[in-house]
């Protein structure tokens, strides 16, 4: 067994600038008799650009790891790296303006206010969000328009969201995602609400998307979803395993 030096020293050991998500040996219980161990030394590397799918059953532990990744919630042991930042030691505001400036969230439900426009859902994505240079509420408008021609709707930038189709609505969800540049898109359940076309469509959307160097992240129980991802890994009692596409 190596020292518990040299196993720290790995942990912290940074991951090169070309990976977007690294987890070592991260752990998650929760405290009750017995203990539940959500999270088992889970070991993951996700590289810029790439699309990877995390599949698995309900109760396999997927809410718990799509928590740790989303910096919503912290690993009981274990390393998390994201874009380069080693998270665990951060404080909550530390981590809520890594959270806001490195990750973009997709869900399953759109959370669009139906009183507001398209465009005006996209621009809120920065209502909350600290300024960063050169992207300041005079531009605001304008770059949620390049987000939604990005995914394809840029002719219903004055539309409502109950005149949108399901996959349209979740392309506006896409595109509020965007509106931050982020280096990953977090992605859960993205389809769950969606009929197969609407599902086909904004699969095909996370297909151009990677195509421009975006790294997708996509958490799903369904197979189908999982399969169009350029690598797979399924997670079961809290343990991920690779699989073949």
């Amino acid at each position: 067994m190596r020292p518990r030096s040299a196993v720290a020293a790995t942990l912290e050991q940074p991951p090169d600038a070309d990976t977007v998500i690294e987890l070592r040996s991260v752990c998650r219980t929760f405290d009750a008799e017995p203990p539940v161990r959500a999270l088992q030394d889970v070991e993951l590397t996700v590289r810029r650009g790439e699309h990877l799918s995390i599949v698995g059953p309900s109760g396999s532990g997927k809410s718990t790891l799509l928590n740790t990744l989303g910096l919503l919630d912290r690993p009981t042991s274990g390393s998390y790296w994201l874009d380069g930042v080693l998270t665990n030691a951060l404080g909550d505001l530390e981590r809520t303006a890594l959270r806001g400036s490195r990750i973009g969230f997709v869900f399953q439900s759109f959370h669009l206010l139906p009183y507001r426009t398209v465009e005006e859902n996209v621009t809120l994505a920065e209502t909350y969000r600290a300024p960063r240079p050169g992207r300041g509420r005079s531009t605001r408008a304008e770059r949620a328009r390049e987000a939604l021609v990005q995914v394809g709707l840029g002719h219903r930038c004055g539309f409502l969201p109950g005149r949108l189709s399901g996959g349209e609505r979740q392309r506006v969800a896409i595109a509020r995602a965007l509106m931050g540049e982020p280096a990953l898109l977090l992605c859960d359940e993205p389809t769950g609400n969606l009929d197969t076309e609407n599902t086909d469509s904004v699969l095909a959307l996370f297909d151009e998307l990677q195509s421009q160097g975006m790294t997708l992240l996509v958490i799903t129980h369904d197979d189908a979803v999982s399969r169009r991802a350029s690598r797979r890994v399924r997670i079961r009692d809290g343990r991920l395993s690779q699989e073949t596409v």
